[in-house]
């Protein structure tokens, strides 16, 4: 009986530890892929030993875990470990081998179960090395109205796809996701209407001279969208299209540095959140016709050139190209770059083809504003899409992607349709969009495999139907590599940006904000909301780390900005918060309100694992619990916001907090 004592004191470890899945989490990763049906379920996990791992050629291992009940699985079938040699499920090498573990097996009775996979060249050195991960955990019955008695990893899964899907864990969706699974609160989202960011009235490009302070705030910046965003962002119902929109936002950038009046903006980011779940081609030719990105990259009033010397503004076209859709280089389908003979990268385009873009893309004006005349070159003016004057459009022949090219003689409408469709349809728009879409909502280096599996399903939807952004959606959030309650790839994850830094403390919190004081503290931690400094975004998706592992939002962080993090959660917890903006209509301010929680101030190790499930998706290490639990009990018994509030600092100024895995 020491085998199956030593799997129960492994596994339990393992499940109320979940901040890492083996010892050699460095080393190796698990990762299982299921139907997700607890009914009929089908399940496999695909292996991953480091090449140097000695057990690479070794044998598999899974089990379950069950309560404080362990189960084995053996090519004879499930089995409780009893004394005496142990049978492996399968002999090696195992190396990216897909192991079957499940087929068509009704476990829904048993609930917060774990199924685990793990490897080793014989029992000893799986128990040893550590090699196992958890693959899958068997989900709450649907409709429960009692809490779930799960561990801790019960929960993980879940906050970490909410941490994914939206702006931050709550327990309250906590447990609604728990209650109906991950794919039915997709479905629900998908089919929730989109919360904008508001209609603002026309003012003009220069402020009136009775136009004071408060005027100038709201009409003449991106002061009221960017309130209105945040308290999106803490409250409105539809968290993903709200997650995916910011996410088109940072990777198709229309800035307020340039943009600076409200009614000019909102039309534009409105644009984006209604076309989350849409088609991609709709965004491309809705962003091109758009007046605030006319105005920002130089489209608008870009006519045809009269003479040799004069060339059409190119700005616009470049970046078309190089951030909005296809990107510098050609890549394959699971986003490595395609390179020549002699080892260098193939370019995606030449200027040749930048020049042929911005010709094709001449005559487009500003829209006519209500009451007045059409002219060549219309006023500013940003409501409705840009108009077109034929006779200012450029009706030579132009060169495209992959030597296509339109003829000489066609109509503004014909060029741009050619031309959008020239674009869309290039085999790198998949993978080029579809790994920045995985960096933004999950993990800043994605495998190949990954981004192969996503631009798959951009290229057909399952339907036919190419650009699909909410299957897209569904393909990043579903992947393997996404779910489970950790990944233990050392290169997995990412840094919170400072938006979903605060809003994800504040949401698990039970904080509240009505966007005042989160506009002004995430700018001092470098992201000042849609006002980025450049088309390039905050942060590039290529910023390299020096182990070199991609790391976009660490370019925006610094000791400043680092520091600004600190003294956010330090106000927030000790300091009040931030008070209501008398000048703003229906301010509330910012708060948080930790009365629930410093219910558990009592049992120090209750407060802290429940802030490892709101704050780390259960991944907290057992060396950070361990500590916290000491620092909490240092505080008194009787004062249990005090103990509340150290052990929500603690957390939240954490590296593990910050970094999202």
């Amino acid at each position: 009986m020491k085998l199956r004592k030593l799997w129960i004191t492994t596994l339990l470890a393992l499940a109320a530890t979940s901040a890492q899945a083996a010892g050699k989490a460095d080393q190796f990763s698990v990762i299982g892929n299921a139907t997700d049906n607890p009914s009929n379920l089908a399940l496999t996990a695909t292996l991953n030993p480091a090449p140097a791992d000695l057990g690479a050629n070794g044998s598999v291992w899974v089990g379950a875990l069950f309560g404080n009940q362990v189960f084995m699985l053996t090519p004879q079938g499930w089995v409780v470990p009893a004394s005496g040699p142990l049978p492996a499920f399968s002999n090696g090498p195992i190396q990216q081998q897909t192991v079957p573990i499940l087929n068509g097996i009704n476990v829904s009775g048993l609930e917060c179960a774990q199924v685990l996979v793990g490897y080793g060249r014989d029992q000893a050195d799986l128990f040893g090395s550590g090699t196992y991960g958890a693959v899958y955990q068997v989900p709450a019955k649907a409709q429960r109205t009692t809490p779930l008695p799960c561990s801790t990893m019960a929960d993980a899964d879940i906050a970490r796809f909410l941490e994914q899907a939206t702006f931050g864990p709550n327990p309250t969706q906590i447990a609604e996701v728990k209650r109906i699974g991950i794919k039915a609160w997709l479905e629900q989202q998908f089919a929730l209407p989109a919360s904008t960011l508001g209609d603002y009235p026309y003012y003009p490009t220069s402020a009136p001279t009775d136009c004071n302070s408060i005027c100038q705030r709201d009409n003449y910046s991106t002061f009221q969208l960017q309130l209105r965003f945040f308290q999106n962002a803490m409250t409105a119902q539809d968290q993903l299209r709200q997650r995916v929109a910011f996410a088109l936002s940072q990777i198709l950038v229309v800035s307020g540095a340039t943009i600076n009046q409200a009614y000019a903006m909102a039309p534009y980011q409105n644009m984006l959140i209604n076309n989350s779940f849409g088609n991609f081609r709709t965004i491309l030719k809705e962003m091109t016709l758009s007046p605030a990105m006319g105005r920002y990259l130089d489209m608008v009033n870009n006519g045809k050139p009269t003479n040799a010397s004069q060339q059409a503004n190119e700005n616009y076209a470049r970046e078309l190209l190089q951030l909005f859709s296809v990107g510098l280089w050609k890549l394959n389908p699971d986003g490595t770059v395609q390179t020549d003979a002699a080892g260098k990268p193939v370019p995606t385009y030449d200027e040749a083809v930048i020049k042929g873009f911005a010709l094709t893309l001449t005559g487009w004006t500003f829209p006519t504003q209500a009451g007045q005349t059409r002219k060549t070159y219309n006023p500013t003016y940003y409501i409705g899409p840009m108009e077109v004057v034929a006779t200012n459009h450029d009706t030579t022949a132009k060169t495209l992607l992959d030597g296509v090219t339109l003829p000489a003689g066609q109509t503004p409408d014909a060029d741009l349709e050619a031309a959008l469709d020239n674009v869309f349809n290039h085999p790198n728009v998949g993978p080029f969009i579809g790994q920045q879409l995985i960096q933004h909502l999950v993990t800043s280096n994605p495998s190949p495999g990954y981004v192969s599996r996503v631009s798959a399903v951009f290229n057909n939807n399952g339907a036919g139907v190419r650009g699909d952004l909410k299957a897209v959606v569904k393909a990043i959030l579903l992947d393997p590599e996404a779910r489970g309650g950790m990944n233990t790839d050392p290169g997995f994850g990412h840094l919170k940006e400072p938006v979903l830094f605060t809003t994800h403390f504040l949401r698990a919190l039970g904080g509240i904000s009505d966007g005042v004081s989160l506009r002004t503290q995430t700018s001092v931690m470098g992201q000042n909301v849609l006002n980025s400094p450049t088309v390039f975004n905050f942060y590039p998706p290529d910023y390299v780390l020096p182990n070199g592992q991609l790391g976009p939002e660490y370019a925006i962080l610094n000791t400043s900005t680092a520091l600004a993090r600190a003294n956010f959660v330090y106000n927030m917890v000790y300091g009040g918060g931030a008070k209501p903006d008398t000048s703003v209509t229906g301010a509330v301010g910012t708060t948080l309100d930790l009365t629930s929680l410093s219910t558990l101030a009592g049992d120090p190790a209750a407060l802290v694992d429940r802030l490892s499930i709101l704050l780390l998706h259960g991944t907290m290490s057992t060396d950070m619990r361990n500590q916290l639990i000491t620092a909490v009990n240092g505080v008194a018994a009787s004062d249990a916001i005090g103990r509340t509030r150290l052990a929500v600092y603690l957390v939240s100024t954490s590296t593990q907090f910050q970094v999202r895995r």
